[in-house]
């Protein structure tokens, strides 16, 4: 799996619970590559994901390792950017063959700084889904 294929895995779970993609936010619609005001001064991040219900936003990023490198400090930056999200829910969905379980791990424990921050591997973006479908997600 690359990348790419993690952005699809998660589309395709989007749309498997009914949501549309679409311009607006509009209940049961959901928007991709969204640019909003980054952390710092001037940069500008984008949210791989906006899922909209009736009643609240849902944040998604995807986050892809291959490789070891500088994985745990841009997931700092990850913890960060969570905790100054607008939206009702901030998720993380993380793939790839390094550190997965790692990076799932460190961005679950920092809850106390982002109390919106969940982090998970595709397959459990569809349980999740399927557990809050009952509560208008």
């Amino acid at each position: 799996m690359a990348r790419a294929e993690l952005l699809k895995d998660i589309t395709n779970v989007i749309e498997s619970f009914g949501f549309a993609r679409a311009s607006t936010s509009a209940p049961m619609t959901y928007q991709t590559s969204v640019k909003y005001g980054g952390l710092i001064e001037g940069k500008q991040e984008t949210a791989h994901f906006l899922l909209f219900t009736d009643s609240e936003s849902v944040q998604i990023t995807a986050k892809w390792q291959e490789v070891n490198g500088t994985t745990i400090e841009k997931l700092g930056y990850t913890v960060l950017d969570a905790a100054e999200t607008q939206h009702s829910r901030f998720w993380v969905v993380c793939g790839g063959d390094k550190l997965v379980r790692k990076a799932i791990d460190f961005l679950n424990s920092r809850v106390e700084i982002a109390p919106k921050l969940l982090a998970m591997e595709v397959e459990d973006l569809e349980t999740l889904l399927l557990e809050v479908s009952d509560r208008d997600i």
